[in-house]
């Protein structure tokens, strides 16, 4: 009995790909960040993502770049036990805003949100 009831789990447990090579083709043409892309075609983690430009640029034969697709993003910002929140920018997609040394931001709070605004 056991063996059937795992069974079932596996079988309910399959996930469809959501890989569409001409939606992703379009998006990436269309200069969509990762990030849209992944909200485009319902994808949750980046890996994902990588393993369809693979497959696509493999099909295709023809080399894509994507916006934040290969920014590392394994250090997340944290609470230091001195109260120091540290933000290393390389691992943020910043988009067109530039950042120098000694820039200054305000600082506001809505809700769960801290937002920085460059002064």
């Amino acid at each position: 009995m056991a063996e059937k009831k795992t069974d079932e789990v596996k079988a309910s447990k399959k996930i469809e790909s959501k890989y569409n090579a001409n939606k992703l083709r379009e998006a990436i043409k269309a200069g969509h960040s990762a990030v849209q892309i992944m909200e485009t075609l319902g994808i949750k983690h980046k890996q994902t993502l990588k393993q369809y430009v693979l497959k696509l640029i493999s099909n295709d034969r023809q080399f894509y770049e994507i916006q934040g697709l290969y920014l590392k993003n394994s250090s997340k910002p944290k609470v230091s036990k001195n109260g120091l929140i540290k933000i290393k920018i390389e691992n943020i997609d910043l988009g067109d805003l530039k950042l120098n040394e000694e820039d200054e931001f305000n600082v506001t709070i809505e809700g769960n949100k801290i937002i920085l605004e460059k002064i």
